[in-house]
């Protein structure tokens, strides 16, 4: 069964106004895997959400294979990979997961780094799962701190940038 239908005008808009203008090979640069059962509970998240929420009310998972789908689904016929990282779960095993993921569907992934990390465990961390860099999240930034007033530092710390820098590795910032 498919995720969500693709109808008989989906297909005469993609045919007639998209399937020419896209490159044959696209590549998606910010891609979410996740599955729920890595998910942890709120806690040590300030009350208040400091980032998007809205893929969780969509899915509740977006696994390799969903997305996989997706990209067949909206863009028949193209060669389509993607940069994977985790949606918000920065757990051991969430991390296992995206590299696992990386590794079958040869998308390359970011390590989902956490500020409370040493650069020494993220690089090693990096190493292990085959990823180019890291992604965080201002949620991650101390509670205290209003949304307004977070700055890169509070998310990642300069010992991470520092070593990314050296590594010459990714780091998603938005």
């Amino acid at each position: 069964m498919a995720l969500f239908e693709v109808t008989a005008y989906d297909k005469v808009v993609y045919e007639q106004e998209l399937k020419d203008f896209l490159p044959q090979r696209l590549f998606d640069v910010h891609t979410h895997v996740w599955l729920d059962s890595h998910r942890l509970p709120e806690e040590g998240e300030s009350e208040e959400k400091r980032t998007v929420s809205w893929p969780e009310l969509v899915a509740l998972d977006n696994s390799i294979e969903d997305l996989q789908e997706t990209y067949r689904l909206m863009f028949p016929g193209k060669e389509v990979n993607a940069l994977m990282f985790l949606n918000n779960a920065c757990t051991e095993e969430a991390n296992g997961y995206v590299a696992d993921c990386a590794r079958r569907s040869g998308f390359p992934a970011l390590y989902f780094s956490h500020p409370s990390q040493s650069a020494d465990e993220v690089e090693e961390k990096i190493r292990a799962g085959g990823f180019l860099g890291i992604k965080s999240y201002l949620d991650f930034a101390p509670a205290y701190i209003p949304s307004g007033e977070i700055r890169i530092f509070d998310f990642f710390p300069k010992h991470q940038l520092e070593r990314m820098d050296k590594l010459g590795a990714i780091v998603m910032l938005h």
